[in-house]
Parts: C-alpha cells; structure tokens; sequence
C-alpha cells in the first residue's frame, strides 16, 4: 500500500487544524453573538415596564386601571410579538397585542424582584417579570407584578441572519487560507521535488551526481548524496583494479604448475591435477563473487540491442561452420540497469550454449519488467532446435560444474554463472523445452 507524500500529510494535517480552529471560532461567535443578543432584549424588555408603570392607576379599592398611550406601538397592534401584562392579587390586565394569546399562568413575584427566563426554561417567549408594591390611603401594599413577553422568533430571526453570514465569512476565510497553504507547500516543498527528481535522473542514469543550486537546509543532504554516490564509484574501480591484479598474478603460477604435472608423471599426477582444476574453480568462483560486491546500484543503463548484436556477431565467426541462424527479438530502446561486463556475460553465456547445442536455428526475445519503475528491469529468452535438455536435470544445470553433453568442449560453469549473476541482482532463471525442440533459458530480473 502506497502512503501519503509528506507534503500531503502536511496539507492533511494543517487543513484539519485549519477547520477544527474555524469551527471551534464559529460556535465560540455564534454563542457570543447569543447571548450579546438575549442580553440587548432583556435590557429592552426591561424599558418596557416603566411606560407601564407610568401610566399604571389604582383606586382606593384596589382596583386596576392603565390609562394613556404605551411608548412602544407593538404593545396596542395584536400578535406584534412583544406583550405586558399586569397581574394583581385578584385581577389582570392584558395589553391590545396580548389579544387572542393564550398564556400560562406565572406566578407572582414579590416588590422589587426582577425574573428573566429564556425559552428553554419557560415556553417559546422570552419572560421578564417585574414586582412593585402599590401603597393605598389605608397604608395597605398591594403586590403587582408587571409581566414583559417576547416571542423567541426575534431573536431567532436575528441571531439566524448573524449565524449565516458568519460561516459563510468562515468558510471563504478557510478556502483562502487553504489555498494559501497549497501555494506555501508548494513553494516550500519545491527544492525537495527538485532533488527528488534529480536522484530519479542519478537512478535512471542520466546524471553522474546532483547538481544544481538547493537551499541551505539541503546542502548537506546533497554533499553528503554526492560524497556516497563518489565513494561507491572509487571502491568499484579499486576492488576491480585488486581483483584484476589478483587474477592475473594467480593464472601464470597455476598454468606454470599444470604444464610441469605430467613431465612428473608418476601416480599422483591425476589428484595434483584434480587438486589445480579444484583450485582453479575456487579462485574463479571467489573472484566472481567479490566481484559482485563491486556492482554500482546506480549503474548507468546498457543499450541491449548493440551489445546482444556484438555477441551475436562473434559467435557468427566462431560457428560459422554450424550455419546457425539468430534471431532476434527486442522491445524498442530496451536498456539493462546494471553493469555492462554482466550484461556481456549473461548473454555471452546462454548464447555459447545455444549455438553449441543448437542445430541451425536460435531465437532470442526480451523486454521491460514494470517499464514504470524509475529503473525497469529485465527479461530475456535464448531457445534453441538442439538436442534439448532432460526435465530431470534441469534444475542440476544450474549448479556449478555440471554440463548436459560430456562430448562438448567446456567447463559447465555457464548456467551456473548466469544463476549467480542473475541472483545478484534479485532475479531468477528458468529452464524448460522450446517451441523450436531444444532448449528455452528464461531470466527476469526486477526493477531496482
């Protein structure tokens, strides 16, 4: 499963922070611009009960009278949304807009108390309650409650059209900064695209080091890049330099030896001779597997069709008495991500063996494994109208030292060299019968 770039994780990341904090704003406004607003409507509903007052009369007897005109007009218009009433030990009056309305019973509150209470906790208006205490000829306190109700739509409405406008600030406000950050990523994360992309041109071999001009905080990543990618070349050339040298200081003394065994004679000449054979399969077999260590893991691509047509045309003159016919099919520009003497060694070998055993006719195919890759890798098909090989033994064959004809001049290193060379770069080989009667080598190597 692919994850998610860094820069999309940052883009992820503060996006969410960025609605997380805009939503917690817009409640934190919403529930501001609430309660600013009930305050506001208690202060006016308080403004209310003085006109009330004001115009307030009650006789000798106790009795109830408003006379005069309220300052506010949505007091005499019916169903307005704003009504008064002024209750007394035994009697009530409602004002105009308080008609066809049908209101619970509240209870009284003792002179000089004030009550406010919010929809939630009395109904579907917003209530104020206000106690006075009127004082008769006799001395006697009569208690008045004088009652404000505001019909909760009002506040509704208001705090309605507030809520609205602000998300919908909120919401631009977090587009432009969304886009804000995609315009700083981008720019902040550009130089690592840029070095992204001149690594790929490293792996695609294209390019020998890193170049160019990066900020400061990526100086050391590309010096410290450029510095591995330079160690790597020097320890291949000096680990094939030594290698070189060993093998050629160790080939005069070893042929010295096995010239002068049968000048010797005698009965140990036969295990002295097997001893070299062994010991000059051991040095082989070492020498190529060191030399495998010295392999460049960003090595630059080999065209195939030029060096299989090489090869081709050296084993032409070597067996041209065999009049064999090669041919040959490739995808286009197909190039091999690896070192070009294992390229030579891998066809030299499956191609050796198919014109040695071949009759007259060899077919070589190959193509792109995951041409998405930055480094693509490989495979290849050699068959041959040979003899063809056993079942049984195909899997022997791949084994160092053995060999399919005894007749046939030859180490039988060959297959088994292709099976390691192919191992070191992550791939497998296969045997089995070709359309053509002989032999089918297959090999795929990978993507690095």
């Amino acid at each position: 499963m692919r994850t998610f770039s860094l820069r999309s994780r940052l883009v992820l990341a503060a996006t969410l922070v960025l609605v997380i904090a805009l939503g917690v704003v817009g409640f934190a406004l919403t529930e501001a611009n609430y309660r600013g607003a009930v305050s506001a409507l208690q202060t006016r509903m308080e403004s209310y009960v003085y006109p009330v007052l004001g115009a307030m009369e009650v006789s000798e007897d106790g009795r109830l009278s408003i006379e005069g005109e309220l300052s506010d007009p949505r007091l005499t218009q019916p169903e307005s949304g704003v009504y008064v009433q002024v209750a007394g030990a035994d009697q009530t009056w409602h004002s105009v807009s308080s008609l066809g309305q049908q209101w619970p019973e509240l209870q009284q509150v003792g002179p000089g108390r004030i009550t406010f209470l919010e929809p939630g906790e009395g109904g579907t208006v917003f209530t104020l309650q206000y106690g006075v205490g009127w004082q008769l000829a006799d001395d006697h306190i009569e208690p008045f409650t004088v009652t404000v109700l505001v019909d909760e739509a009002e506040i509704r409405l208001q705090t309605s059209a507030f809520r609205l406008g602000l998300w919908r600030s909120l919401v631009a406000a977090g587009v432009i900064l969304v886009l804000a950050q995609l315009v700083i990523f981008f720019f902040g994360f550009r130089p690592l695209g840029r070095v992204a992309g001149d690594v790929a041109r490293v792996e695609s071999g294209q390019a020998a080091r890193l170049e160019g001009s990066y900020p400061r905080e990526l100086e050391p990543l590309v010096r410290n890049v450029n510095r591995l990618l330079e160690t790597e070349k020097s320890n291949q050339d000096r680990i094939r330099n030594a290698l070189d040298s060993l093998a050629h200081s160790l080939k005069t003394p070893l042929a010295v030896i096995q010239a002068g065994l049968p000048l010797h004679g005698g009965d140990a000449t036969g295990s002295m001779q097997n001893a070299v054979d062994e010991m000059s399969r051991l040095i082989a077999t070492r020498l190529e597997r060191a030399g495998y260590s010295a392999r460049r893991s960003l090595a630059e691509p080999v065209a195939v069709q030029p060096q299989l047509q090489r090869i081709l045309d050296s084993l032409q003159k070597v067996y041209s008495h065999k009049m064999i016919e090669a041919d040959l099919t490739l995808e286009q520009e197909l190039r091999f991500y690896g070192e070009q003497r294992d390229l030579l060694e891998l066809m030299g070998n499956l191609l050796d063996n198919a014109f040695k055993y071949g009759k007259g006719q060899v077919h070589i195919s190959a193509g792109v494994v995951d041409a998405k890759a930055t480094r693509p890798g490989l495979w290849i098909r050699v068959e041959d109208d040979g003899p063809g090989i056993d079942e049984a033994h195909w899997q022997r064959l791949l084994q160092r030292g053995s060999r399919g004809d005894e007749q046939v001049e030859g180490h039988g290193l060959g297959l088994a060299i292709v099976m390691e060379l192919v191992t070191a770069y992550s791939g497998e080989v296969t045997i089995s019968k070709s359309k053509l009667g002989g032999a089918k080598v297959s090999l795929s190597i990978p993507a690095s």
